[in-house]
Formats: C-alpha cells, sequence, structure tokens
C-alpha cells in the first residue's frame, strides 16, 4: 500500500525549491497533527517526568534524611557543655525531629500510591495487546 487510497486529495508539503517535505503519505511520515518521533519544534517538547514531582522526591528525601542529622548534631552540642544559650536549639531541634519524620513516611506513602494511581490510569488507556 502506498498511503495514497486513504488520502483523497493527495496532499503533500513541499518546501520553497518544489522539494517534497517529509511529511505526506508517500514518504510515510505523520500527517498534519500528528507528531514526528525524534524531533521536536518550539513549543511542542514535553517532559518525560513532572518537575513538581520531581521536587517533591527530593524535598521528601530532604525530610527523611534531615531528622537523623538534626538529632545528631543536637546530642551533640548537649553533651559537649557549650553556652546555656545552645541548650533551648538543640532541644527544639529533638524535639522535631520524630515530627519531620514523619512528615517524610506521610509523604512518600503519598508519592508511591500517587505513582501507582499514575500507573494504573496509565496502563488502563493502553490498547490491549492483539
Amino acid at each position: 500500500m502506498s498511503g495514497s487510497e486513504h488520502d483523497p486529495i493527495h496532499f503533500r508539503e513541499v518546501d520553497a525549491q518544489g522539494n517534497p517535505t517529509e511529511y505526506g503519505p508517500a514518504t510515510g511520515q505523520p500527517r498534519l497533527g500528528q507528531r514526528q518521533p525524534g524531533t521536536a519544534g518550539f513549543g511542542q517538547r514535553r517532559l518525560a517526568v513532572n518537575p513538581f514531582i520531581v521536587a517533591l522526591w527530593v524535598f521528601e528525601a530532604i525530610l527523611l534524611v534531615s531528622p537523623f542529622g538534626v538529632f545528631t548534631i543536637a546530642q551533640e552540642s548537649l553533651n559537649s557543655g557549650t553556652e546555656p544559650q545552645v541548650m533551648p536549639v538543640s532541644y527544639m531541634w529533638i524535639t522535631f525531629a520524630p515530627q519531620i519524620l514523619f512528615a517524610g513516611l506521610v509523604g512518600l506513602l503519598g508519592l508511591l500510591v500517587w505513582h501507582a494511581a499514575q500507573w494504573q490510569r496509565n496502563r488502563a488507556t493502553q490498547l490491549p495487546p492483539s
């Protein structure tokens, strides 16, 4: 099949010199409104990942790792016998470390549920194998 059976007006784009472009039924390339794989013009490129989700993963990593570092630093300052002004700040960090860790775990579970829902939605929209 040449592809012209489905194009009743035999539309084919040509450049300024009259040479056929890469669009049209003769070359088997995508028709008008379809994106050619491997090429993207200005404003046509889509990101493969959502930048907001990437930012949330980075934030989650910080929430999960920081309580351990904060607890260690606060414990060292309490054990070193430093000035009395440092003591309330160290106690504050020790008090908030478990809540920060809990927030990180809840956010991690939320992101995993979101990814599972996206995977299920994408799988439902795919055509079944023939």
